[in-house]
């Protein structure tokens, strides 16, 4: 009964928030091939604003009003793969993730379902309606760019020895040592990208794809943040949908800002937002 209440909000939420649907956004074609990560290949892309909404409708709720409250969005295809370049204002630049921190972080959606199938709703989908989400996180990027945080840089007032295992022992003897690890936690495995590939069915469903096929870069120029994400254009089964040349769909948003605590379900959003695809 509660997660039929839940879906049944969620498509009233969904539909309230298309009354102010911005136009499409159009992803131009480019040549090339391979993942897009620099954003020059966006320079004749339009840009298309798009106003985002707090999260209402499942605890935690998000600010009544959102500290980010528009988001530029960008789209473009080359021979096999689409990019898409957000950005928008946020003067503090968080970078890292703590016990009472919070990393900046901007989501896109897909919906998985086969075309012609009523959408699913743009809150991580609903049960029989997938989305695909590529997440990108700056306390990820980080760790990309300079290496793990020690937790004396994260608590300089703490007395720490950082002791790595893999420092000192074989891969495989280290990783026991290391929870997360052995167990095969995905938060806890070496990132290779900032951005992370996953799937869900409504509120509590989130997963990491199988296969983690979306790859992403971004910059904070003192004032705001430029996200690039990027994935395949072909259909991975059931989770990652097709974005061929020459089709429409749709794209949803979420963008997080860490300096206002906002975390998980704390974040502000936009609804499906149609997504036409160059030819």
């Amino acid at each position: 009964m509660r997660r039929s209440l839940i879906a049944l909000l969620s498509f009233a939420v969904a539909a309230a928030a298309a009354a102010q649907t911005p136009a499409p956004v159009a992803a131009v074609a480019v040549p090339g091939a391979g993942p897009i990560a620099d954003e020059a290949a966006f320079a004749k892309a339009p840009p298309a604003s798009v106003k985002l909404f707090p999260q209402v409708l499942t605890t935690p709720h998000g600010p009544a009003t959102p500290s980010i409250g528009q988001v530029t969005v960008r789209a473009v295809r080359n021979r096999d793969h689409a990019g898409f370049l957000l950005e928008w204002d946020d003067a503090t630049e968080d970078a890292r993730t703590a016990v009472t921190a919070f990393g900046d972080m901007a989501a896109v959606a897909f919906p998985a379902q086969a075309p012609g199938k009523p959408l699913p709703a743009p809150f991580m989908g609903n049960a029989g309606g997938r989305v695909q989400i590529l997440q990108w996180r700056a306390d990820w990027q980080t760790d990309l760019v300079r290496g793990p945080i020690t937790v004396a840089e994260l608590y300089p007032n703490t007395y720490a020895s950082d002791y790595r295992p893999e420092d000192h022992l074989p891969k495989a003897a280290g990783d026991r040592y290391r929870g997360g690890v052995a167990a095969g936690n995905p938060m806890s495995a070496v990132h290779t990208s900032s951005v992370q590939d996953l799937m869900a069915e409504g509120f509590g469903s989130l997963t990491p794809r199988a296969k983690q096929q979306a790859q992403g870069h971004a910059r904070h120029d003192g004032s705001g943040w430029h996200v690039v994400i990027t994935r395949p254009l072909a259909a991975d089964g059931d989770s990652a949908p097709s974005l061929a040349a020459g089709t429409t769909t749709q794209l949803a948003l979420a963008v997080w800002d860490g300096a206002k605590g906002e975390v998980g379900a704390r974040k502000a959003w936009a609804g499906w937002i149609p997504l036409e695809i160059a030819r």
